[in-house]
Parts: C-alpha cells; sequence; structure tokens
C-alpha cells in the first residue's frame, strides 16, 4: 500500500474516532446540563457524587481528543508537504527522487 494511501487510511480511522468521542461527549453534556437544570428547579435530587459523574464524564474524552485532533494535523501536514498537489510538491517529490 502507497504511503498516501496508509496516511489516508489511518486520517479516516482517526476521524472515526474523533466522531465517536465527540458524539459521546455532546449526549454527556445533554444529560450534565438536563441533570443540573432539574436540580436547580427542585425536580430531582442528585447527590454530589452523583452531579460529579455527569461533570467527569462531560469531560473524560476532552485530552483524547486533543491528541486525535493534533494527529489529524500531523497527518494532514505531512500530506500536503509531502504528497501535496502543487507545483512546490511535484518539485520536493522531484528532489527526492533525485536524491536516490
Amino acid at each position: 500500500m502507497s504511503d498516501v494511501k496508509e496516511l489516508r487510511r489511518r486520517r479516516q480511522a482517526l476521524e472515526t474516532q474523533l466522531d465517536t468521542l465527540t458524539d459521546q461527549r455532546e449526549h454527556a453534556f445533554r444529560a450534565n446540563s438536563d441533570a443540573r437544570s432539574l436540580q436547580e428547579a427542585g425536580v430531582t435530587h442528585h447527590d454530589r457524587a452523583e452531579m460529579k459523574q455527569f461533570a467527569d464524564a462531560e469531560v473524560a474524552g476532552d485530552p483524547t481528543m486533543t491528541d486525535l485532533r493534533r494527529e489529524i494535523a500531523l497527518i494532514d501536514d505531512e500530506l500536503e508537504r509531502d504528497h501535496g498537489s502543487g507545483f512546490a510538491a511535484r518539485g520536493r517529490r522531484m528532489m527526492s527522487w533525485l536524491r536516490r
């Protein structure tokens, strides 16, 4: 498999992971927000431990999401730098080929 295909495949896998974590975070945000609203309105009562679980669930995937975004950006940079489609990219590929 070519480097470009492998990078694109890896990028797609990272995007899929990021999308899954984003969906989980949105769901946790809604659950936390709803719990806080109901708690403040006096409709339900959750103890501190339960409220902390709601809040922790909301931010649980944030570091992983940040890492995934960084890795995607690195792949994008590498694809553009080494495998771009412009004149400069063609020149870089030609120089790389000539050095071999």
